[in-house]
């Protein structure tokens, strides 16, 4: 099932131009039939093409991740759509976790719709922000960290429990990066695209005092490089905030990006985290895209 999934997720982003599963759901699929269900954290819901069809398969899918409270994604073909799959999964999986939380990647016409037909509204914005790395408009300001801060790059076997516990420092009151663990760090520094190169320290003596993570993906069909990096994850140690550190450490990712050769950097943010956006809007980011999540409660506006 899981090469089905996976290549129903590709049909639906040639159609739709937009990614319809997050990097972990894509994660979890890879690995089915996975773990035993009581151990799993995850629960996987399929509607399947009658074997006797001209191309028998799944049509429709949806991931559930059974965290408090759960959130889950839908992706249903192309060729399948406007009869009732995406329907039928999202009112299966309300009647199993009531409380569940929908994202909708692109936040396309049609999702909308969807759940709100189901009584659901958006609770929370995560923007995609773009800037050039080359061409009009592109320059970066030179970067130096403050005195006493010294940067190095991730070293794998030895700077993994430090880096998670900053991180979870970091992103306390994150609902998704402050619950990384280190099985999770494992598998992203198992991905083809992980460079530890990519993935900068910045010290102050012997302690880890705030970091970058960028992530390049393989090269798209029809080119033969990369043209995109992400600022994957930006972080800093709450002990050592308030020191310009946030915006020297941000800088210190876009350069290398740039210094790779790529024509354009991506992050993501969440749509009220003001203070960062400006700051990125300081650094030459704008929007380029919105995922919406969707939800029982009080809408976000």
């Amino acid at each position: 099932m899981s090469a089905d999934v996976l290549a129903l997720a590709v049909r639906a982003t040639t159609h739709d131009g937009v990614r319809p599963l997050s990097e972990q759901t894509v994660i979890d699929v890879r690995r089915l039939p996975g773990a035993p269900a009581d151990e799993s954290a995850t629960t996987h819901l399929v509607i399947e093409q009658d074997p006797d069809a001209p191309r028998p398969g799944v049509i429709a899918y949806a991931h559930v991740e059974r965290t408090e409270p759960p959130s889950a994604e839908i992706v249903v073909d192309p060729e399948h759509r406007h009869a009732g799959h995406g329907r039928t999964l999202a009112t299966t999986v309300l009647e199993r976790w009531p409380d569940t939380r929908f994202w909708a990647h692109g936040d396309l016409p049609a999702a909308k719709a969807l759940f709100g037909s189901l009584g659901l509204t958006a609770v929370r914005d995560l923007w995609q922000m773009t800037r050039p790395l080359r061409g009009e408009w592109s320059e970066l300001p030179d970067v130096t960290l403050p005195e006493g801060f010294t940067m190095r790059s991730f070293e794998l076997g030895r700077d993994e429990e430090s880096w998670l516990a900053v991180n979870a420092r970091a992103f306390a009151d994150h609902p998704e990066q402050g619950r990384m663990t280190l099985a999770d760090l494992q598998e992203r520094t198992s991905e083809p695209w992980f460079d530890p190169h990519g993935f900068l320290l910045i010290e102050h003596g012997d302690d880890l005092a705030a970091f970058h993570w960028t992530k390049v993906e393989p090269a798209e069909p029809g080119h033969s490089v990369p043209t995109a990096g992400e600022v994957y994850v930006v972080g800093v140690d709450p002990a050592y905030q308030g020191r310009g550190l946030g915006k020297a450490v941000t800088l210190v990712g876009l350069h290398h990006l740039r210094n790779r050769g790529l024509g354009s950097a991506t992050l993501y943010v969440d749509g009220d985290n003001t203070p960062a956006i400006a700051t990125y809007h300081r650094l030459g980011f704008e929007r380029s895209a919105i995922d919406v999540m969707y939800a029982e409660g009080p809408s976000r506006t």
